[in-house]
């Protein structure tokens, strides 16, 4: 709850700054998959790995002064976060651990080039199918399968249709927001009507046009939806519990 009313806060002082807030919720978004990953290894198994990859982010966070810079330190923040989540719930799995390093293969390759802007969407890009492979394996009955394939579709049809770093970042970000709606219903399916809350939100303010209003509207977005399943752990560290 503390992260929740800073996040609150830091958003409502930069009223009308729209880059600055893209990067109070994306940054809050970093920082909230990461205590996730954390609070989830339970027997300390990636601790050292987790703490060195928090650690990162707040050095890099507080280096990064420009717009472009910042985005990269999310959304790269974002990427090992989620890599590490995948690995914790992939554990054992030999296919979905195959898929992991291919991803980390194309990660390396893709997120050389200087332009930043470039590099956090292939950041973002990789974020999506670590997401997909999660909610997969929360799956356990299938009921969620044929919706999680549609999202998997919109994605691959997005990436094929932008034409720019930007158009690629959104996209894995909107569809990475609709797949997390699904992750948190699969988690917990007492949180339907909170995550229909924040699905409506997400459509209503999708309604402007302009690039730096959707990519606010998708951080803030992945932010309470990544917030509202870290406050509503035990679905996931107890699957079988009842009552």
């Amino acid at each position: 709850m503390e992260m929740w009313r800073e996040y609150l806060e830091q958003f409502a002082d930069r009223e009308g700054n729209a880059d600055a807030q893209i990067i109070v919720a994306a940054y809050h978004a970093a920082d909230l998959f990461g205590l996730l990953s954390k609070t989830l290894d339970r027997e300390e198994k990636d601790r050292t790995l987790i703490d060195q990859r928090i650690n990162y982010f707040r050095d890099a966070a507080r280096r990064a002064e420009i717009f472009d810079d910042c985005l990269v330190t999310a959304t790269f923040t974002l990427y090992n976060h989620m890599n590490t989540l995948c690995r914790q719930f992939a554990s054992g799995n030999l296919e979905s651990e195959q898929l992991i390093r291919q991803i980390e293969q194309q990660v390396q390759l893709s997120t050389k080039g200087p332009d930043q802007i470039e590099r956090a969407a292939a950041a973002l890009r990789a974020v999506f199918p670590l997401l997909s492979l999660m909610t997969l394996i929360l799956d356990h009955d299938g009921t969620m399968t044929r919706t999680i394939r549609q999202i998997e579709q919109r994605f691959a049809s997005g990436a094929s249709r932008a034409a720019t770093a930007w158009e690629h970042l959104l996209n894995a970000l909107y569809r990475t927001v609709e797949m997390m709606q699904l992750f948190d219903l699969l988690s917990d399916p007492e949180l339907r009507d909170q995550v229909q809350q924040i699905a409506t939100e997400f459509e209503e303010d999708d309604q402007p046009p302009e690039l730096k209003l959707k990519l606010r509207n998708g951080f803030c977005r992945l932010f309470e939806l990544g917030h509202l399943v870290t406050m509503h752990l035990d679905e996931i560290l107890d699957p079988g519990r009842t009552g």
